[in-house]
């Protein structure tokens, strides 16, 4: 049963795509605490029947739907990248949704005795939702290797990875707003120890009494 009244230290965990804030957050869960995803949340704002889905379909028309009824994401992710009036429109209408359900999940999870929640928020700062935020981490890889990570993980060309690469913030001044920097630049081991690292320290300043 969660306590309403109980302080939970909330933590942003962003970066560019590909720079590893989903296995920071995987660390992070490991270590016992609350974890959620901005992605996965943006999925369910937009699953039929939601408002939000609603709101894409009215913006966009019945073009933007797949065979099966459902958002056709390469689509959607395509007018994205190539119209920067459309990807503000669909950011407007997300957000608000997105931090809405965010806040929600929040503040219904389960916490053990570490009372700390580590949010995966691709567009943090680009959002304004750093704002809700304690504390902000970003994570930092090497240019050539963000590429890489998303021409493999979405399947699209290097040239198409970099065009999101290039929508999103740099990872210069993403580092230089967060609270804390993790450098990703060898293996998950070093990438999971530098978490844990980080987390010793965030502790003992916000987490002993």
């Amino acid at each position: 049963m969660n306590d309403t009244d109980m302080k939970i230290l909330k933590i942003a965990v962003t970066g560019s795509a590909g720079s590893g804030k989903s296995l920071v957050c995987k660390r992070f869960k490991e270590i016992g605490l609350v974890t959620l995803d901005c992605d996965r949340i943006a999925r369910q704002v937009v699953e039929p029947g939601e408002q939000g889905f609603k709101d894409i379909v009215q913006l966009l028309g019945q073009d933007v739907l797949s065979n099966t009824g459902e958002l056709d994401r390469p689509k959607l992710r395509n007018l994205i990248i190539n119209d920067p009036g459309i990807r503000k429109k669909v950011e407007g209408l997300l957000h608000p949704r997105i931090l809405e359900q965010m806040m929600l999940q929040i503040s219904n999870a389960e916490y053990s005795d570490i009372k700390a929640v580590a949010v995966e928020v691709p567009l943090l700062f680009e959002s304004g939702m750093d704002q809700f935020f304690d504390l902000t981490i970003a994570i930092m890889a090497k240019d050539q290797d963000l590429v890489k990570r998303i021409s493999r993980r979405d399947q699209v060309k290097e040239t198409d990875a970099q065009k999101m690469l290039d929508l999103q913030m740099s990872q210069e001044e993403k580092t230089a707003r967060a609270d804390h920097v993790i450098l990703n630049l060898g293996t998950s081991a070093e990438l999971f120890e530098s978490v844990d690292i980080l987390f010793h320290k965030i502790q003992k300043e916000f987490l002993t009494r």
